[in-house]
């Protein structure tokens, strides 16, 4: 290394440095996600470990500016470089730590593809506050940029003693420290240690079970018990249903309706927030204790048609496998209409849920998701009247007005004071939801304004007492109802985020009232068995029961392919991709391995593999 070339080298670190303090204090917005980080030991490991993998992800720009400046041998040419890249990193840590806060998802491939598909803003949705918020963050940082270069200078400039090995040794030594005492943690399910791989953005930490068994290192009870966790593989042949469908055709055949309110949490079904729904409800058979199979649409959809854990999502979806429901509808010679004001694309249900339906409707036209209601709406209204009375009929209705706090601008609310417009940064433990809280009331107040227009013309048509309707939701909502920093939904499998309103109107039977508790998974195997007469049993094609006869269930498995959960009465066990676990009450609040039954986890689990047929 020539020594000419030595300040301006010291200088990209000192940069790197300036940056890396900026880093950290990012961090700390994970950190505040981790429990049971209790004692100096555990402080000083977490102190560690963020210190050197944030060194990881700030070094970056600091090698590639090096590259440039060795290529190009032009330090403008670096520092402008490295001005971008330092900014770019920043932004997408601050980016991803916002998400995590949110959703509990890190940038990733599918969070890319939900923030820049086809109606990306059906799922984020941010304000022009937001924006010009983040247009001035971009804008400090690289104001930033320019100042630690200055401030860089000016300390070189006055023969400051920077010395760039030793700081690397150090950072080097952090990083060997935290690794080591993870891959112990991970062979003894040290979950204090272990639950940082779930919170820290792409921290990929050794593991070495094999060399700290040699080692002696290793509570063989504890990895035996846990070894019941691990799923089966998973990469092999889909076997669904176990037996085909055997079906006679009923006279006369039922109408089949789904009136599906995207987010709509337990709770939030009465005379004042839903005046339409909650009249019908008195004509109806009613599930107050009714749970769906995720806490977010993509599983909640998926649960509510296939009747199945959304943990066979992506593999549905790359081969395309249809639920029995709607083949058997479709092989029973139903009309099927599909209208949902969020895209079929995004997530991919054209490829899953409504697979094999032909020409599916995949978007709407309008922005906002109000007047995407409305449009579906609509559209529903005037068809109906194209619809052939001499054979039945299929509906699937979405709503997303609820998911984005939207109505029009000119409906009268129900619920004053609210808000105009929802700023999601400004959610944290300080918030007072109840404007916001209001402000989804009147979304729904809308959204229930458009339903009662479908069951009038539905009852004003005379269709309405042989139409099966369900009306129900994806998924609910959080208002940081436990106290833990969670809003909206995708976040936890807690009731706020899957306990939802549910009813089925058969007007051959009186109304009644459930307090079971109920699943998604048991409307398939109702529907298909009461009004299309399917001879098989439930397990053949789904994990639900009869809900007009319920069962007492202990437990049951809950989320998707990248998370789900195990949910019992008191507790809730989370089992992540990695094949970590923690396991929390009801509230959030985090229990020891001591409350963990693993002769259910590993039953559910087995259960949970009922659909792949192994290879021999």
């Amino acid at each position: 290394m020539q020594q000419t070339h030595t300040p301006f080298i010291k200088q990209l670190y000192l940069v790197f440095l300036f940056n890396l303090v900026i880093l950290l204090f990012i961090a700390l917005q994970y950190i505040n996600f981790l429990e049971n980080i209790d004692g100096f030991f555990l402080k000083l490991y977490l102190a560690i470990t963020t210190a050197s993998h944030f060194f990881l992800i700030g070094v970056l720009p600091l090698l590639l500016s090096l590259l440039i400046y060795y290529l190009t041998k032009s330090s403008k040419v670096t520092q402008g470089i490295n001005i971008v890249l330092s900014t770019f990193i920043l932004v997408v840590v601050k980016l991803d730590a916002v998400i995590f806060e949110q959703f509990r998802y890190h940038i990733s491939p599918i969070v890319l593809k939900l923030v820049f598909g086809k109606r990306s803003t059906d799922i984020f949705q941010f304000s022009a506050t937001n924006i010009v918020m983040a247009v001035l963050f971009i804008i400090v940082l690289l104001g930033l940029q320019f100042l630690f270069f200055y401030l860089s200078k000016k300390i070189l400039s006055k023969k400051s003693n920077v010395k760039v090995k030793p700081t690397i040794m150090v950072f080097l030594l952090c990083m060997l420290t935290s690794h080591l005492v993870y891959a112990w943690s991970d062979a003894n399910y040290f979950r204090p240690v272990t639950q940082i791989k779930n919170v820290f953005p792409v921290f990929y930490p050794l593991t070495a079970d094999g060399l700290m068994m040699k080692l002696g290192l290793v509570d063989l009870e504890k990895a035996k018990q846990n070894e019941k966790m691990q799923t089966q593989s998973t990469t092999n042949t889909i076997q669904y249903p176990l037996k085909s469908i055997v079906s006679e055709s009923l006279t006369p055949k039922k109408n089949i309706l789904y009136l599906v309110i995207d987010t709509w949490r337990n709770g939030f079904m009465n005379d004042q927030i839903t005046p339409n729904i909650a009249a019908f409800s008195k004509r109806c058979q009613v599930y107050t204790n009714h749970l769906s199979g995720s806490n977010m649409t993509t599983g909640g959809i998926f649960s509510l048609i296939y009747g199945i854990p959304a943990t066979y999502f992506d593999t549905f979806t790359g081969q395309e496998v249809a639920p029995v429901l709607i083949k058997e509808l479709q092989k029973q010679q139903y009309q099927m209409q599909v209208l949902s004001s969020s895209t079929l694309e995004n997530p991919p249900f054209n490829r899953n849920v409504f697979a094999g339906i032909p020409n599916l409707r995949l978007n709407s036209k309008a922005e906002r998701a109000s007047a995407r209601d409305i449009e579906i709406n609509d559209l529903w209204l005037q068809n109906f009247d194209k619809i052939n009375q001499k054979q039945p009929f299929f509906g699937f209705l979405f709503y997303d007005s609820a998911h984005g706090f939207d109505y029009p601008n000119d409906y009268k609310l129900a619920f004053k004071p609210t808000l105009e417009g929802v700023n999601y940064l400004e959610l944290d433990d300080n918030y007072n939801p109840a404007l916001l809280i209001n402000c989804y009331k009147n979304s729904l107040h809308f959204i229930d304004s458009l339903i009662g227009k479908v069951l009038q013309q539905l009852e004003a048509k005379g269709t309405l007492d042989n139409t099966i309707i369900v009306i129900t939701s994806d998924h609910g909502q959080e208002f940081n109802d436990n106290k833990k920093g969670y809003w909206q939904h995708g976040g936890n499998f807690s009731d706020y985020q899957i306990h939802v309103p549910m009813m089925i109107f058969d007007a051959s039977k009186p109304a009644k009232t459930y307090n079971q508790q109920t699943l998604h998974y048991d409307i398939a195997p109702t529907i298909m068995q009461h009004y299309l007469g399917v001879k098989n049993d439930a397990a053949d094609y789904s994990f639900g029961h009869d809900l007009y006869d319920p069962i007492t269930r202990t437990s049951f498995i809950c989320g998707y392919n990248q998370r789900y959960s195990i949910i019992e009465k008191k507790q809730i066990t989370n089992i992540y991709p990695s094949g970590l676990f923690d396991v929390t009450d009801q509230q959030l609040n985090s229990l020891d391995d001591a409350h963990i039954n693993y002769d259910l986890v590993a039953k559910e689990m087995k259960t949970m593999n009922r659909f792949y047929k192994l290879k021999k």
